[in-house]
């Protein structure tokens, strides 16, 4: 909050203000503050590290700041504004040129000296962010975790975003968890190799950058995201979204066959379904399920010995439920797990580890409808 008053002041005063008024270029309110800052801190007795008053530190910091305003590099902006940039922008990475415009690589080759650069500045700036860092010994550290704590939450995310970015591009280190709280945030990390250096590692862009790959594809097609984003909200998302193939297949009376589905999976996942448990697999199903939105719902169970998969929906033409029962079939036997399946009007139970499936019973399907 911003309190302005007419305040009146004889020449004496104005005079003893003289060494702030130079400093900040005859801006009296500016003077002003830092006069109250350094009056603050003297009566506060407060004193630097090294036991001397640290006012003269304070009215550093204070003429650091104002000489990068004067130079355009740094601007004011209000707290309120800063947090609200932050939080919208959170889950997008931030650009690598940008995070070398406040780190200079070529300077900082040591994550030591990363550290304490960053406390540097923060100093400087008043973010009141204070960053520690352990690492295992060796020319290149295998672990390492940030810990940044006090100041701001939303200050502390956009600094352990930088920070993280610059590990990973610089010292190969990718980020493997992320912990915050409302006064210290943590990041850990692990080596890696680096196959192409104009990627970000996975660990990096899971933690920070979770939309950073959605939001590129609606910068590439605006109209039709938002157009899509408009049509499924009008509708209560009671639309499908399905491949063209399984569209084709579902329309003309056929069935996607078993390789056509797990060329389907390994385009999704990057991986061939071997390459999976049981348990990974139902996990994926999932996602995928509600994703096509061809279901209501969908409960599952990844417990070993007892996994299984139910889907519900709210089909009531016996043609499309058999239709349903046997796609799904076809895409759980594409793993090569048996499992017995179970229907009723509303439901599809696929419980595995059961009877082998096979096409003679009809993918072992019992119908429970009366």
């Amino acid at each position: 909050m911003i309190v302005r008053k007419n305040i009146s002041i004889d020449q004496c005063y104005v005079d003893k203000l003289k060494p702030f008024l130079e400093k900040n270029n005859g801006n009296l309110s500016a003077a002003i503050r830092d006069t109250i800052e350094t009056a603050s801190l003297t009566l506060d007795g407060r004193t630097g590290e090294n036991g001397e008053n640290s006012s003269g530190k304070v009215s550093q910091n204070a003429e650091y700041r104002n000489g990068l305003i004067e130079e355009e590099e740094f601007l004011l902006v209000h707290h309120t504004l800063l947090e609200w940039l932050i939080n919208n922008t959170s889950g997008l990475l931030i650009d690598e040129s940008t995070v070398y415009e406040i780190i200079n690589p070529y300077k900082i080759k040591r994550i030591s000296d990363v550290v304490s650069y960053m406390n540097s500045l923060n100093e400087k700036m008043s973010w009141k962010i204070k960053v520690d860092v352990e690492y295992s010994q060796g020319p290149e550290p295998e672990t390492a975790s940030l810990t940044l704590s006090n100041g701001n939450s939303c200050f502390r995310e956009i600094m352990a975003h930088s920070l993280a970015l610059y590990l990973a591009k610089q010292m190969k280190l990718d980020v493997q968890g992320l912990f915050c709280k409302s006064n210290v945030t943590k990041v850990y990390f692990k080596r890696f190799e680096f196959l192409d250096f104009q990627k970000v590692p996975n660990g990096l862009e899971e933690h920070f950058g979770s939309m950073e790959s959605t939001f590129r594809e609606i910068q590439k097609k605006p109209e039709f995201w938002k157009n899509l984003i408009k049509t499924y909200r009008q509708h209560n998302y009671q639309r499908l979204s399905v491949q063209r193939n399984t569209f084709e297949a579902f329309v003309s009376g056929d069935l996607p066959s078993m390789a056509e589905l797990r060329r389907n999976f390994e385009l999704i996942t990057g991986k061939p379904p071997a390459a999976f448990t049981l348990a990974e697999h139902i996990i994926i199903f999932k996602e995928i399920y509600l994703t096509d939105s061809i279901g209501s719902d969908i409960e599952i169970c990844t417990e070993k010995g007892r996994e299984y998969v139910k889907l519900i929906h709210d089909y009531s033409d016996r043609k499309v439920c058999d239709s349903l029962t046997k796609y799904y079939s076809n895409v759980f036997k594409s793993i090569n797990y048996s499992f017995k399946v179970t229907t009723n009007p509303n439901m599809i139970l696929f419980e595995f580890g059961k009877s082998p499936v096979s096409d003679d019973d009809f993918f072992g399907v019992t119908n429970l409808e009366h």
